[in-house]
């Protein structure tokens, strides 16, 4: 159900002007409207409000480095991302230090950060394994380790549309991994740490579901290739035509936490 490599769509390739850069802020904005409760509780397990120095992988056009730097005003808050235009658009509105770079080799000495965390980032990996790691190195001994949220797609239920949307949705959102979720804690293994795992399930109804499903619709558009367009647009109809009484969403969300060793 997905597009072969060399065929792939990211953010990274969409995102290349500063209107599409509003685009997805305001979508990873509402993402984080939904899982807040859980980062809170994860905050608390990593000790986040101790921190001196985290670092956030991925943090494309800075929605949740705004959070932390309005959670920990005196810590010292690095973002790191791959692409220039999501980096420009963090720096007209956030005020943390930002740094262009590759989450397979990232830019930074051994034993740095009190807590290195990212957030629905390991989905668009190749290999995600490779990260981890990178995240063990910059983390300092007695630190953290968090991926506060990756989805599963093949737990996700769409009523009453069935397998039509989920199918379309692994088609075309492009990532590598669109099941990375459950396979967190194989993931962590490999990179040799022994990580804590849980679930949030993010139900979405009434006219909360129709919502998500018009931000859905408007983010496929620019990934989907052209021979699923027609079937988005018979979806979208359907979609429009369905009372959100009778509309739920259902998607299963991983969380995963280590600590590096003292």
């Amino acid at each position: 159900m997905s597009r072969k490599q060399s065929e792939r769509l990211t953010p990274n390739d969409i995102l290349l002007s500063t209107e599409k850069a509003s685009f997805f802020d305001n979508l990873y904005r509402r993402q984080l409207s939904w899982t807040k409760s859980t980062r809170n509780y994860l905050y608390r397990r990593i000790n986040l409000l101790k921190a001196e120095k985290i670092l956030e992988v991925g943090s494309g056009t800075g929605a949740l480095l705004q959070e932390l730097n309005d959670l920990l005003s005196k810590a010292d808050i690095l973002g790191i991302d791959f692409n220039p235009i999501a980096l420009g658009y963090c720096r007209k509105n956030n005020h943390s230090s930002l740094v262009q770079g590759d989450g397979n080799k990232l830019p930074i000495q051994n034993d740095v950060f009190d807590v290195t965390l990212c957030n629905y980032l390991l989905l668009w990996l190749d290999n995600p394994v490779q990260l981890i790691k990178e995240f063990y190195r910059v983390t300092k001994p007695g630190g953290w380790i968090a991926c506060l949220a990756e989805p599963d797609y093949g737990g996700r239920i769409d009523h009453p549309y069935g397998e039509e949307w989920k199918e379309l949705l692994c088609s075309s959102l492009s990532a590598s991994d669109p099941n990375v979720g459950r396979k967190l804690p194989q993931l962590f293994s490999l990179a040799g740490l022994q990580a804590t795992v849980g679930l949030q399930s993010v139900v979405q109804i009434s006219d909360i579901v129709k919502e998500m499903y018009n931000d859905e619709i408007n983010s496929l558009k620019l990934f989907l290739p052209g021979k699923l367009r027609s079937k988005l647009k018979d979806l979208q109809q359907s979609i429009s035509l369905t009372k959100p009484s009778e509309m739920m969403s259902f998607m299963p969300v991983f969380y995963a936490y280590a600590r590096k060793p003292s």
